[in-house]
């Protein structure tokens, strides 16, 4: 005598074996999207300051070759004098310029070094670029020295 399992009666239901389930309940589906959009909130989130980050750092990088091209022509063509000097770019950037005297502290002299009797004066640079960034303005600065021949009586 073989024990199979007795088909279930097309009258009667099987008899339950404990609670089966068949789909997702609403409270679960409901859960998964709150955590989707969270999620997905916090990427937009983070892609909208790398993107403002980007262009920042795109700015920063425009004003510097800016200014490395205002530092290598300053003073070519002409001596370059004590005084303010300033400029406007096309593409909006603007420019401003100082140049004063540079004298070296003490302990930056070589040992037995006389300034006065230096082959060169120094002339220290000071530069702002600035720019426009929507209501406000950005502004970089930068600082440079340049060796002159001391001027002949």
């Amino acid at each position: 005598m073989s024990l199979s399992p007795r088909p279930a009666s097309p009258l009667r239901p099987p008899a339950p074996r404990g609670r089966r389930q068949r789909g997702f309940t609403l409270l679960e589906v409901v859960a998964a999207f709150a955590i989707l959009a969270l999620g997905l909130g916090l990427a937009m989130r983070a892609a909208t300051g790398a993107m403002q980050q980007s262009r920042q750092a795109a700015e920063h990088t425009r004003a510097a070759l800016h200014a490395r091209s205002i530092l290598d022509t300053l003073g070519v063509g002409e001596p370059l004098e004590e005084g303010v000097y300033e400029g406007e770019f096309a593409d909006g950037y603007r420019w401003v310029a100082e140049v004063g005297p540079h004298e070296l502290a003490a302990e930056e002299l070589p040992v037995g070094f006389d300034p006065q009797l230096g082959a060169v004066r120094l002339l220290r640079i000071d530069l702002v670029v600035e720019w426009e960034r929507g209501q406000q303005t950005a502004q970089a600065r930068f600082a440079s020295l340049r060796a002159m021949l001391p001027e002949r009586p």
